[in-house]
């Protein structure tokens, strides 16, 4: 089905050349973001048109990253944080004295609730177990602040294929105690299964973790890492570069889980985003904005804004 469009084009150049008005289209320095409604944990991209050199894009207060997608063409892939207010916020781009801004639409989205009895040992953890799992969260909060340049080609896929046993953004309540929101997709898998790398990068981390057990994560560039834990065992060394499908490890059980499966995060600026939603973002597509192609398939919205150097 033809997918819907939003274009709000403004800024037509008028010149007056001695006896007669002409009217002349200079090359328009434009943004694209897509989609304009999403909810809470989902991305969007934005693509940026007609600049010189890179321009400067930020989402409410937030800076987002630009890389270019051709000849004055920037793209930048974000996210809304779980926790962001429902409504309407502001993406706005700047180039010198030149300024676009467009709101995305943030819908506040269903989470599902789960109320859990465990042992008191799977809810609190001893002062050992507590030192080392704080450790390994600082290291891994370490590794989202880095902004690498981009290394990820057009799609991310599932890596992979799976019932869901656990969603994104569920809310679990241990104990009537203790709640906590889960970051990433439980997919079920049979031992040995083989997991796939979600798009290309850098393995960072290739290590055994308490929570995540085997684990492996990929630094993709621009703030987007992909996090695979809980495998039977890793196929890939750290700081080694890994193609999109590459084998780089298998489903297994280790860590805190209680049956074969992979827990399979993105971070997005630092921030837990929907694996589904970010497989289903055409990146490829986004791409075609820079030659004025722009995306012609789906149900999405896209909305264009564009003024004039």
């Amino acid at each position: 089905m033809k997918r819907n469009y939003i274009f709000i084009i403004f800024g037509l150049l008028i010149l007056l050349a001695g006896p007669l008005f002409v009217v002349t289209q200079a090359r328009a320095f434009s943004m694209v973001v897509h989609p304009v409604e999403i909810t809470r944990g989902d991305p969007f991209f934005v693509v940026v048109t007609g600049a010189e050199d890179i321009p400067t894009a930020e989402f409410g207060n937030e800076w987002l990253p630009l890389t270019s997608c051709g000849e004055g063409c920037f793209i930048s892939i974000a996210g809304a944080p779980i926790g962001t207010k429902a409504g309407k916020h502001p993406v706005k781009v700047s180039h010198g004295a030149l300024s676009v801004s467009l709101a995305i639409n943030i819908l506040a989205g269903e989470f599902e609730r789960q109320e859990l009895t465990l042992p008191k040992d799977k809810v609190t953890l001893s002062p050992e177990d507590e030192a080392r799992a704080d450790k390994e969260a600082e290291r891994l909060r370490a590794n989202w602040a880095i902004i690498s340049p981009r290394m990820w080609e057009d799609d991310f896929i599932m890596p992979l294929e799976g019932g869901i046993s656990t969603d994104f953004g569920v809310v679990r309540i241990m104990n009537r105690i203790k709640e906590s929101i889960h970051s990433g997709l439980d997919i079920r898998g049979a031992f040995g299964t083989p997991v796939y790398a979600a798009n290309a990068g850098r393995v960072v981390i290739d290590d055994d973790l308490f929570f995540g057990g085997n684990s492996v994560v990929i630094d993709h560039g621009m703030g987007i890492y992909t996090v695979y834990m809980h495998l039977q065992e890793s196929k890939v060394l750290e700081g080694k570069m890994v193609s999109k499908g590459e084998v780089i490890g298998l489903v297994g059980s280790t860590g805190r889980s209680t049956g074969p499966h992979l827990h399979y995060t993105v971070k997005i600026a630092a921030s837990n985003i929907s694996p589904i939603a970010l497989s289903k973002l055409p990146l490829k597509e986004a791409f075609a904005f820079g030659q004025d192609k722009g995306v012609d398939e789906g149900e999405d919205k896209v909305a264009r804004e564009e003024t004039e150097q």
